[in-house]
């Protein structure tokens, strides 16, 4: 299952955002949002290189839900509080454009620093973050978006609260990048195994960045390149977060035995 065209298609016609630039544009999705907006099912676990563009997305998708889903709640975990009123913030531009587009109000009954409430719909949009790990929990959940699982304070825990909360097909998407061998690092092995129902899917630096920029970054970030742009899921875990062994002789180690073939 993928997302349904329309997502695509409302958000490329009435949503508008501020690019790298400084820039307000149409919001026409990046090569990287449309190749995850056909492999995505809605239940997923995204392992990715920075600013790829997927938390904007899954916003948007959100925001979607929130503007023509009826009694939808949508909720978005952040690792930290300014990230998550930064999060916010680009659901209400989003919000505000589509008003824009469409010259209408929508009619929010309140607009806090943590909620947006339609009050026609009865659809709540909300924000929170990780240091609060029952946050969620309480609460009926048509959609969860987990920004940046790997540097949460009890991923854990905050996950097991949070996902009991969701409804019977509801959205549970999962965005990160890595934060070395963590709850993530299971989680992401328990989901290729097939112990998890959510989808593994990795998005390499070089799937959405120039050759030119990655040699610029490269050479602006020596050793700690490849924890910022990996090419394969084992780079990020390896080189990103704190590790005892050396990482380089560790990568050589994980690829030496991948081929290896037991009796």
């Amino acid at each position: 299952m993928t997302y349904k065209p329309g997502y695509k298609r409302f958000i490329e016609e009435n949503l508008r955002i501020v690019n790298k630039k400084g820039v307000e544009v149409d919001f026409i999705l990046n090569k990287i949002q449309r190749r995850y907006s056909l492999e995505g099912t809605g239940e997923d676990l995204i392992l990715k290189a920075r600013q790829q563009g997927f938390s904007s997305l899954i916003l948007a998708i959100f925001t979607a839900d929130f503007l023509l889903k009826k009694n939808s709640r949508s909720v978005v975990v952040a690792d930290i509080a300014d990230n998550a009123q930064e999060l916010l913030s680009r659901v209400k531009f989003f919000i505000q454009s589509y008003e824009e587009r469409n010259k209408i109000k929508v009619p929010l009954k309140y607009n806090s620093k943590y909620e947006l409430y339609n009050s026609v719909l009865n659809t709540r949009y909300t924000i929170g973050t990780s240091t609060n790990v029952n946050f969620g929990r309480s609460k009926t959940i048509t959609n969860l978006h987990l920004s940046e699982l790997a540097y949460y304070q009890d991923p854990e825990k905050l996950f097991a609260g949070a996902l009991q909360a969701v409804v019977p097909n509801g959205k549970v998407i999962i965005e990160t990048t890595a934060n070395g061998f963590n709850f993530l690092k299971t989680l992401w092995v328990e989901c290729e195994m097939g112990e998890r129902p959510f989808k593994p899917l990795f998005y390499a630096a070089s799937d959405f960045y120039s050759p030119e920029f990655l040699n610029k970054k490269q050479m602006e970030l020596k050793r700690l390149y490849k924890q910022e742009y990996p090419e394969t899921p084992e780079e990020a875990f390896l080189t990103s977060g704190e590790c005892y062994f050396d990482t380089d002789a560790l990568a050589l180690y994980f690829q030496e035995t991948k081929n290896v073939k037991t009796i």
